[in-house]
């Protein structure tokens, strides 16, 4: 268990949230408290950076990934 070292630019963290919504608590226990290697947000920002994480990306959605940075390095690559 470790906490997320990204947790200060992650606009998952910094949502306005109600702290007894389910969901996010699960979510905060999960990722930010809990193995954050695992997190969506996480994988993007340490790959990309912060400025290319969607703000719809949620930390359960690991699946959208590989799509994300993939259209990242296909943008870099056509402008150089």
């Amino acid at each position: 268990m470790d906490t997320c070292k990204l947790k200060p630019f992650c606009r998952f963290f910094k949502r306005k949230i109600p702290i007894h919504d389910v969901m996010y608590r699960t979510d905060l226990n999960r990722y930010c408290d809990g193995i954050p290697q695992t997190c969506a947000i996480y994988q993007v920002m340490e790959k990309a950076g912060f400025l290319e994480v969607p703000d719809d990306l949620l930390p359960n959605q690991s699946f959208r990934v590989q799509k994300i940075l993939g259209g990242i390095h296909r943008t870099y690559a056509a402008k150089v």
